[in-house]
């Protein structure tokens, strides 16, 4: 018995599959051998018609992020361990987070800082280490302008000497917002719905500053 030749058509629709199988000769359909369709549900949203695959994404995308957010603050605590900066006995290590680290981060520009403190505003910033841009999910991002403006404001407040009074850090800027009863956590300060406005927003690059300065201090 010679080889049965056929061919699967298939209509793909945004609710619905249609399929058919044909029989072909001399590469020609002859016959149909069985056809059927699969119908499902819309997927989008009834409300604003907007894709259920929208909100499991965003879900999966912050699953990443603690699960990026745990490893990162293991190979730290890992590290500090391992190097001597953090006490091998947790119920020292405890006893740390008692301390507050925004001080710490000031006070480091300064002083010398036990490798204990050291080790608190470290893992504090390594926690805490501001946003970076991604080109590619900014460009689609509404609130990157809110972002840009925020973080251009607080630049603005900052001056590695220290000069007419400015911060020389970000750390040691919340340091001061603390004290002085102010936010020290980026939050939407709008009072209107779908408009997002930011007084406080810490990228990257300050935080990289920040580390530098502590660094050549702590280790003077």
């Amino acid at each position: 018995m010679g080889t049965i030749r056929y061919r699967l058509a298939l209509d793909l629709g945004s609710t619905s599959l249609g399929w058919a199988l044909v029989r072909l000769k001399d590469s020609e359909p002859v016959a149909l051998i069985r056809a059927g369709v699969r119908i499902f549900s819309d997927g989008r949203n009834p409300k604003d018609g907007s894709s259920l695959a929208v909100t499991r994404r965003a879900a999966r995308a912050m699953r990443r992020r603690r699960d990026r957010l745990l490893k990162r603050k293991h190979r730290m605590m890992a590290l500090l361990l391992k190097h001597g900066f953090f006490p091998t006995d947790i119920t020292e290590r405890k006893a740390l987070e008692l301390l507050n680290p925004y001080e710490l981060r000031a006070k480091g520009l300064d002083k010398a800082l036990t490798p204990a403190e050291f080790a608190r505003a470290l893992f504090h910033i390594n926690q805490r280490r501001g946003f970076k841009s991604n080109r590619k999910t900014d460009k689609k991002d509404n609130d990157s302008g809110a972002l840009k403006t925020a973080i251009s404001t607080l630049r603005q407040q900052l001056d590695p000497s220290g000069a007419d009074g400015k911060a020389r850090t970000v750390g040691e800027l919340l340091w001061r917002r603390m004290q002085a009863g102010q936010e020290v956590r980026s939050k939407n300060k709008s009072a209107k719905p779908n408009k997002v406005q930011y007084d406080l927003y810490i990228d990257r690059a300050m935080i990289e500053a920040e580390f530098d300065a502590l660094w050549a201090k702590q280790s003077a």
